[in-house]
């Protein structure tokens, strides 16, 4: 099962854990509103692929694993092994602060919140400083991640003691959270950290973010994008040619009687077929490669191991624009409900991925999909309307008020993937609404029940 959180104002991030090898099928499909403008010419299908959604995967450690303390915290252990575990335990614990983070947007700061954060924090500082490596190459990497960890908590403390009702809770709780500020001072000035947290804030802030890729450097798996259908493309690149090219030497010198010698009418009618090649030849060999490579995969991705550059996987991707009626029938069966007309622009991102089975003896695979609204965001015209109310004051002026009106649009993202062994798939649903400023509110929303007999027939289609 996926979740789902948000990054920033305009990003998305849906997560899941991939514990076992095998083949996952995955589909993603984007429903546009109505009002919408997107289509393959205002957002490329390559754009989207590499720019506005990425798929990536990163190195976990296996769960039993995390919790042995003495032997994966020795100095013995392999540096990638090092890495991929410190890493690891990294990145649960700011997932487990942007959750905290999210219910404090989505209700209201409680005491609750903050003692939760705070034993994350002293749990997290607990484990990994219990013992410190005094190797070089292990040395400049728990470095990172002890600078990283401490501008994490820091950050989120502060973000909640800023917050109004702070103020209101008991002075227990609000000294532990000064306390524990102070201590990450303390440990800075003695570990020569200060110079990480010195300048601008702006400086500082991009060099956390610098911070953060290098530690997660040693965890993500590589990919090798490979564009499928290059030799078809060539291939019919040089039948068109060859075509356009014949026939009109054939009209050149045969039709319309020409002479075979060499005159201006005949280097006009030479040089008009050029141009004409030149005009009509890639709309044609668009239109011919499309329709030859319908319904196969465009990218093929291989994903490799850091440091070894070993495979770990592969997968298979399409990506196409489609109109609801276009979708499959299971697809259509989900969202027949809340689809608004055959009109609408939908973006159908599908992969099948074979994980495969010697690498799970020492991790476990994080999956993560980020969708960045950024681009969807700037198609929404800022608006300048106003309704306008009654009230029944004395005062007419004041009686008479007048509300702007902000301009909205509702995506609808829905997931269906198929879990290893399982024969019907599973389905995911959220309701994403954005303004021109950014992501207003996203909400899990229930896909309609679809019969066995479609998900049956789909199975029988289901990606190869």
């Amino acid at each position: 099962m996926f979740s789902l959180k948000r990054k920033g104002s305009h990003s998305l991030q849906l997560t899941r854990t991939l514990t076992e090898p095998g083949k996952y099928h995955l589909e993603f499909y984007l429903f546009t509103p109505h009002e919408g403008i997107l289509s393959p010419q205002s957002l490329p299908e390559p754009d989207f692929f590499f720019g506005t959604l990425e798929h990536r995967f990163s190195l976990q450690q296996l769960p039993e694993q995390n919790r042995t303390g003495k032997t994966y915290n020795s100095a013995n252990l392999s540096l990638p092994r090092y890495e991929i575990l410190h890493g690891s335990w990294l990145f649960q614990y700011q997932a487990s602060l942007e959750r905290l983070r999210q219910q404090i947007r989505n209700s209201e700061l409680s005491a609750e919140t903050v003692k939760r954060a705070l034993r994350l924090s002293q749990t997290f500082a607990k484990r990994l400083r219990r013992s410190p490596p005094e190797a070089g190459k292990h040395q400049r990497y728990f470095r990172l991640v002890d600078i990283y960890f401490s501008w994490l908590a820091e950050q989120f403390l502060l973000e909640c003691m800023a917050i109004e009702g702070f103020a209101a809770f008991s002075p227990e709780l609000r000294q532990n959270a000064t306390d524990f500020l102070k201590e990450e001072y303390r440990r800075r000035r003695e570990l020569d950290y200060l110079m990480s947290f010195q300048g601008t804030p702006t400086r500082v802030w991009n060099r956390m973010n610098l911070y953060q890729r290098l530690i997660e450097y040693p965890t993500l798996l590589r990919p090798k994008i490979t564009e499928l259908g290059d030799g078809t493309r060539k291939l019919v690149k040089a039948v068109s040619t060859t075509f356009i090219m014949l026939l009109f030497t054939y009209a050149l010198f045969n039709l319309g009687g020409v002479r075979q010698t060499l005159s201006i009418g005949l280097l006009l009618g030479i040089a008009l077929s050029y141009a004409l090649r030149d005009v009509l030849r890639d709309d044609m060999i668009t239109g011919i490669t499309r329709w030859l490579r319908k319904g196969k995969a465009r990218w093929k991705v291989r994903l490799l191991a850091p440091y070894t550059n070993k495979p770990v996987a592969q997968k298979k991707v399409w990506l196409d624009y489609r109109k609801p009626s276009e979708l499959s029938p299971l697809v259509q069966s989900f969202s027949s409900k809340w689809v608004a007309s055959d009109e609408q622009q939908t973006i159908s991102y599908r992969t099948a991925l074979t994980l495969f089975s010697a690498n799970f003896k020492m991790n476990q695979f994080q999956e993560r999909l980020s969708l960045d609204c950024e681009h969807f965001c700037e198609m929404i015209r800022p608006t300048t309307n106003q309704l306008y109310a009654w009230t029944d004051a004395n005062d007419l002026t004041s009686a008479i008020q007048a509300h702007p009106i902000e301009k909205q649009h509702d995506y609808n993202l829905l997931l269906v993937y198929y879990n290893l062994g399982q024969k019907h798939p599973s389905t995911q649903r959220w309701r994403i609404r954005l303004n021109s400023q950014g992501i207003v509110h996203c909400k899990a929303k229930k896909t309609a029940p679809s019969d066995h007999s479609t998900a049956e027939k789909a199975e029988g289609e289901r990606l190869d």
